[in-house]
């Protein structure tokens, strides 16, 4: 049975055995062209993917740090207070710039100084007052200081009412008192109105508008 069916494929017509030979290299070219034609898709298509993916990530993380936001009623000490744990940490240092934000669902204080040859830091948990971790790093000499009074600047509180008004909505958030000039200490104030956040920046001794912008 094995002989005869052997005999019967040996006297096949010479195009079948052509229209045989030629079908597998046909095949091979369309693998190739496929291949390649594939690849292309792919690569835009993954680009596309991963374009996305990066947007969606971005937006997340920015609903992660709205759902994140701390709760103003946790804030118990006051600016002088952190103040004064930055000077029991860092004696005899003068003070530039002091921060009150929302950090990882509470409200934390970070104060800012410098000498002739390092800066200093020291972040201080708004509730309960107790030092969150200090540091200190060298002074980068193109960096000009300039020693913060914040006797002389307006009430975080009055600042929030000034910002407040001028972003027409919203409620303040986080507040920044900074020495930026040599006679210039000015607050920079987030005011939240749902997921818009804005940035007001008023002289924190005259009480003007300097500047309101969209926080990216």
């Amino acid at each position: 049975m094995t002989e005869k069916i052997e005999q019967r494929q040996d006297h096949q017509p010479n195009a079948d055995k052509k229209k045989t030979r030629k079908f597998p290299q046909m095949t091979k070219k369309m693998l190739i062209t496929a291949c390649i034609c594939g690849g292309i898709i792919l690569g835009v298509g993954g680009t596309a993917g991963v374009v996305a993916m990066h947007d969606h990530h971005d937006q997340i993380e920015a609903a992660i740090k709205h759902e994140k936001l701390a709760k103003k009623s946790d804030i118990k000490i006051d600016q002088q207070a952190a103040i004064d744990k930055f000077n029991q940490k860092y004696q005899n240092k003068q003070i530039d710039e002091v921060e009150l934000e929302s950090d990882n669902g509470k409200y934390v204080y970070k104060v800012k100084g410098f000498d002739n040859t390092n800066e200093y830091k020291v972040k201080v948990n708004a509730k309960d007052g107790k030092v969150i971790s200090s540091k200190s790093e060298k002074l980068d000499k193109n960096d000009k200081k300039y020693t913060l009074d914040p006797s002389k600047a307006i009430s975080r509180d009055e600042a929030s009412q000034i910002a407040e008004k001028a972003a027409k909505k919203g409620s303040s958030i986080e507040w920044k008192l900074e020495q930026e000039k040599e006679n210039q200490a000015v607050w920079e104030v987030k005011v939240k109105d749902g997921r818009t956040v804005k940035e007001v920046k008023i002289d924190a001794g005259s009480k003007k508008v300097l500047n309101v912008e969209n926080d990216h």
